[in-house]
């Protein structure tokens, strides 16, 4: 592997993009690098979210919890590891959207009265500066509030103290995604055994460091700074678990509980076709009865129109099979039709 050195983010961008470098960095709200790049932009592509950055701001004067950021920066003079890089074209929007004014912003090794970077969650920048004297700035929420409604690939994160540490207390901060960008002309191949290489070790780059437990399968493409390259998504599509991969437990229980269902209804159906049979039988019998009675013409036929007129209303009432009552009917009529007509 060989490291090709970059002034800063916009330089390493434009030399993947121009095919003198393969991978580099981006964080994921860095909106003004694609501006600057221009048609070059379309060149670049996501392989993976890699790592969560946090802004920190350190004061050299000690200030309260939740200091406001107009009232803690204002006329004052801030210090940075890169001037006219991406820390720095960021921190100037911040301070942009928030109308905050009159900010110097400085190399670091200049005196500032603040320092700011973007760095890991207990890393040792912050530990060096700690021990130096220097004093976490937490931000105010309403602040944060303010800043990811201008931004929204910025989200609020709170730092937890370290337990056992005197002094060490809550952070209230930002946080960003960095991802990991190559250029389009890199093959689908490639990238596909890049992201899986990734993937099947981030428990290894979790050891090294806390800030790799944003390595995962699932986050929103929608979101990303440049679109995700074809062999990640080749990746991500062929080992993401499928729809009835992912809710098997729940369709096996719907599937056995709808054979329930289907099992009760036919047993349901079946007890009320039987019922229906049992009753136009009974029907049947009562019309033999009749027939079988020594009486006479006038009364069996008034016998007989009553039994229809039976059967009409348990038809109508649907508690007997149309197809028996209509063979029944016929019968019926058949009879009183003779018994009428003298046939």
């Amino acid at each position: 592997m060989k490291i090709v050195p970059a002034e800063n983010a916009i330089e390493a961008n434009h030399l993947v993009a121009q095919g003198k470098a393969d991978l580099t960095f981006i964080m994921n709200h860095s909106n003004f690098i694609p501006e600057k790049l221009g048609s070059e932009a379309g060149k670049l592509r996501t392989i993976c979210p890699m790592y969560e950055r946090l802004l920190f701001l350190f004061s050299k004067e000690p200030v309260g919890d939740t200091l406001n950021a107009g009232e803690l920066l204002e006329e004052k003079s801030v210090g940075i590891e890169v001037l006219g890089g991406e820390t720095h074209a960021n921190l100037q929007e911040i301070l942009l959207s928030g109308k905050i004014d009159d900010v110097r912003i400085i190399d670091r090794e200049q005196d500032p009265d603040l320092i700011h970077f973007w760095g890991t969650y207990y890393g040792p920048r912050a530990t060096q500066l700690l021990e130096s004297g220097w004093q976490e700035v937490s931000i105010n929420p309403s602040w944060i509030n303010f800043i990811t409604l201008n931004d929204p690939a910025l989200n609020p994160y709170t730092l937890p103290a370290i337990p056992g540490v005197e002094g060490s207390k809550n952070l209230n901060t930002l946080s960003a995604q960095t991802l990991l960008v190559c250029s389009s002309d890199l093959g689908e191949k490639s990238i596909y055994e890049l992201s899986k290489y990734i993937y099947m070790h981030r428990l290894d780059l979790l050891k090294f460091d806390l800030m790799y437990r944003s390595i995962s399968e699932t986050f929103d493409v929608s979101e990303l700074l440049y679109p995700l390259h074809e062999g990640t998504n080749n990746y991500i599509r062929c080992h993401q678990p499928t729809f009835v991969e992912r809710h098997a437990d729940i369709l096996a229980l719907l599937f056995s509980f709808s054979l329930v269902l289907l099992g009760v209804v036919q047993a349901v159906r079946n007890r009320i076709r039987r019922q229906k049979k049992e009753r136009i039988d009974l029907y049947f019998l009562e019309f033999l009865d009749i027939k079988a009675k020594e009486l006479s013409k006038k009364e069996m036929i008034t016998m007989l129109d009553d039994l229809l007129k039976r059967a009409l209303v348990q038809m109508t009432n649907e508690k007997m099979d149309k197809h028996d009552f209509h063979i029944f009917s016929r019968l019926l009529q058949q009879e009183l039709s003779n018994l009428r007509f003298g046939v």
